[in-house]
């Protein structure tokens, strides 16, 4: 497993290449030959019994990077073919003597001057090997055509770092043409762009390769982006001590529930109780308390001066960590119940669903947060926080900004739930899967986190466990039951598979 979490932006990539091949010492050839070996052991992993690959290789390095594979795939005896696509550009030294290698070794080399002449060889696998991540303007002309041509193929494609025409860090322009990859196999670290929803159908599935850049420099460079990995997460999980009881675990207190919503109160309520917390009091609606009593009989019921809404809390000082929000409704005696908790209140926090609705309607009570309340939204949510952004990129940097101005930390819910920190700083989640996009399973996460928040972790420590271990309890139901078989109350009752694996 790869020991770097850091996502670096692609501008950095000759930086990192430099260092490793000043400091190891290495030349430029043998890192790419480097490079194009692991990609082809993975290559040949997906496809062990294909025999004819088509490698659609470019003028620059990514280019060099297919013809060292074309050369590779040659030595095993398998039908090789490359188009090259280099137009009137000149090639990179690399590339310039990778094609002379696979050409002098017999290898089948077309060079393509008109896109209706690339006609790929049938049941090939095509290769994509013709813009590396460095890009940073959209492919229009020749190349553009090109790219159209292959996406209107029905042949597998494999992405070599980063689908052609992507950018790395996705500036909101990706307006040209893009590869469609069904495979992306790409060079040590993910790259930004892979996070974004709408970036997907370029991407496909994709795999970090590692090819053993200096690890000096991985570890010194700064980064501000991150993705969490189970190795990462196990490495900060704070194990219960022999001598523990349910004082040293945590007290915890959930506000939660409305007259047509206690089924989120339940589920948050579940997740809190599996996920390690000493003793956990559910403050409800008065006339609803029977409900917490009979599907979460391990937790105390603390009963709101109201019968069907959270009006207020009067005693807060035995809690160490406070969450809110599931199914609490956005009535005005609710908003001022919210405004009065958030006056006095300055410890640990975790604020969900309606309790979000309530700050986006009034943005006076963001100026109640106490530093580093957490905040979970999804998109739609954090839409109304911040305002609407035109693409995934810029709703990122809105992240950012947003965590920074208030002095919060967000975890925006998704495939690839992003952590945000108040320095800037942005964690994307590894695990989980699509059949946890169902109702509810939001309102576990806040118990997740709303207990792991009385456990003496650091606030990022509990995030990054809390998120990464919730889609893992989400990848357990998966394996048992199905994606489409997922509930938000199947993750809930895995929570303590996930955590097994996670305490291992």
């Amino acid at each position: 497993m790869l020991k770097n979490n850091k996502i670096f932006k692609t501008s950095d990539l000759q930086k990192l290449d430099k260092y490793t091949i000043e400091n190891e010492p290495v030349t430029s050839l043998d890192l790419m030959e480097r490079a194009a070996t692991v990609f082809t052991e993975k290559l040949l992993i997906f496809f062990p019994n294909s025999h004819i690959f088509n490698i659609l290789a470019g003028s620059g390095n990514n280019g060099g990077d297919g013809y060292v594979v074309a050369r590779l795939l040659l030595k095993k005896g398998l039908n090789v073919k490359v188009f090259g696509l280099h137009g009137n550009s000149v090639l990179s030294p690399d590339c310039a003597v990778n094609r002379k290698r696979f050409i002098d070794m017999g290898g089948c080399y077309i060079e393509v001057k008109n896109p209706d002449n690339l006609q790929p060889d049938e049941n090939s696998v095509l290769v994509d090997a013709i813009f590396g991540a460095g890009l940073n303007r959209p492919v229009t002309g020749f190349l553009g055509d090109i790219i159209r041509r292959i996406n209107g193929l029905s042949h597998p494609v494999v992405a070599i770092d980063i689908p052609s025409g992507l950018m790395g860090e996705d500036n909101g322009e990706n307006n040209g043409a893009i590869i469609k990859a069904d495979y992306t196999f790409t060079f040590q670290f993910p790259k930004l762009a892979f996070m974004f929803p709408e970036n997907v159908v370029y991407v496909g599935h994709w795999d970090v390769l590692d090819i053993r850049l200096h690890p000096a420099i991985l570890r010194e460079y700064p980064a501000a982006y991150y993705y969490l990995t189970e190795e990462v997460v196990t490495s900060r999980l704070l194990i219960p001590a022999k001598f523990s009881h349910k004082g040293t675990l945590g007290n915890t207190l959930l506000i939660v529930g409305s007259y047509s919503m206690m089924g989120a109160a339940v589920l948050a309520a579940k997740g809190a109780i599996r996920s390690g917390t000493g003793l956990l009091s559910v403050h409800v609606p008065r006339k609803l308390k029977e409900m917490i009593h009979l599907s979460v009989p391990e937790a105390l019921v603390e009963v709101d001066r109201n019968e069907f809404c959270f009006s207020g809390v009067d005693n807060l000082s035995r809690f160490q960590a406070v969450g809110i929000g599931s199914g609490i409704g956005t009535s005005p005696v609710t908003a001022e119940g919210i405004r009065q908790l958030l006056s006095v209140w300055r410890g640990k926090i975790v604020l969900d669903a309606d309790a979000l609705n309530l700050l986006a309607a009034d943005s006076g009570l963001l100026e109640l947060l106490p530093d580093g309340a957490v905040l979970t939204p999804h998109p739609k949510e954090f839409e109304r926080l911040a305002g609407k952004s035109v693409n995934d990129f810029e709703r990122l940097n809105k992240l950012s900004i947003f965590a920074n101005q208030y002095r919060v930390h967000i975890v925006l819910k998704g495939a690839h739930s992003v952590i945000a920190t108040p320095d800037r700083r942005l964690f994307f989640n590894m695990s989980g899967n699509p059949g946890m996009a169902k109702g509810g399973a939001g309102d576990v996460l806040t118990g997740v986190l709303l207990a792991l928040a009385a456990n003496k972790l650091n606030l990022l420590d509990l995030l990054r466990i809390g998120v990464f271990a919730h889609g893992l309890a989400g990848d357990c139901v998966a394996e048992k039951e199905g994606r489409r078989g997922c509930c938000a109350g199947m993750i809930a009752e895995r929570m303590g598979e996930a955590w097994k694996r996670l305490e291992k």
